[in-house]
């Protein structure tokens, strides 16, 4: 049976997240890997202060009753793709089973020099029984190891109003990550019915939802809850 546990602090780097005096929220979807089919989950890190934040994993698709671990990496240099970068365990998450649903909800709190590494950090899923076997992977930022240096992912910010995303249209390069933040005062999300994993759970005031656009194409996502609340993206070649 999943237990839900609780440890201590998590705090990142200030190249992954920007302190704020209020809570903010940003999530990171889950991509799987391998052949881990029909596996899917985010990681949520919430900021309660410049020095306290928690992170959340919440995973489907699991095999119930399997035993499964995670663990914070260091982003390596190996590729410049995060999750096949080949880094190190940085800090692991409470041991966990997936339910009889194939789900689980596991919550950290930790010291950020244990997290970050040099260059960042990405959050792996591994089977209990074979830690080489990963099905899924969440990167927190991209890595500037070909220059030897940390570099923050490119990124841009749209705003959640009532009613409305500003700008209602942007272009970026490939590669942007793109923030949501909710500046409005009810309830809305962020869909999309061309790209299946662009998909934020509810989003409420303060919050914040994070996505990294890889391939060039012009998208469009909306709000569920409003009529014509919607919006594009077009993403470029570097």
């Amino acid at each position: 049976m999943f237990r839900r546990v609780l440890i201590s602090p998590l705090i990142l780097s200030s190249f992954m997240l920007t302190p704020a005096s209020a809570a903010t929220l940003q999530l990171f979807p889950f991509k799987a890997l391998g052949t881990a089919g029909g596996v899917s989950g985010q990681l949520s890190v919430r900021t309660l202060s410049p020095t306290q934040s928690v992170s959340t994993l919440t995973l489907r698709g699991l095999t119930p009753g399997r035993a499964y671990a995670a663990h914070y990496h260091a982003l390596g240099k190996a590729s410049a793709e995060p999750c096949a970068s080949q880094g190190p365990i940085t800090l692991g998450f409470p041991a966990f089973k997936a339910n009889a649903r194939g789900q689980a909800t596991i919550l950290l709190r930790a010291d950020p020099a244990r997290i970050a590494g040099t260059l960042g950090a990405y959050v792996n899923v591994h089977t209990a029984s074979d830690l080489t076997v990963v099905p899924l992977c969440a990167a927190l930022v991209k890595t500037g190891a070909a220059r030897g240096t940390p570099v923050a992912a490119d990124s841009v910010t749209v705003k959640v109003g009532d009613n409305l995303f500003q700008p209602a249209s942007l272009s970026v390069p490939a590669g942007t990550m793109v923030t949501w933040i909710h500046t409005g005062q009810i309830t809305h999300n962020v869909l999309s019915l061309t790209v299946a994993d662009l998909k934020s759970p509810d989003l409420r005031p303060g919050d914040r939802y994070s996505y990294t656009f890889k391939t060039p194409g012009t998208y469009t996502y909306y709000c569920s809850y409003h009529d014509g609340m919607s919006a594009t993206i077009t993403v470029t070649n570097r």
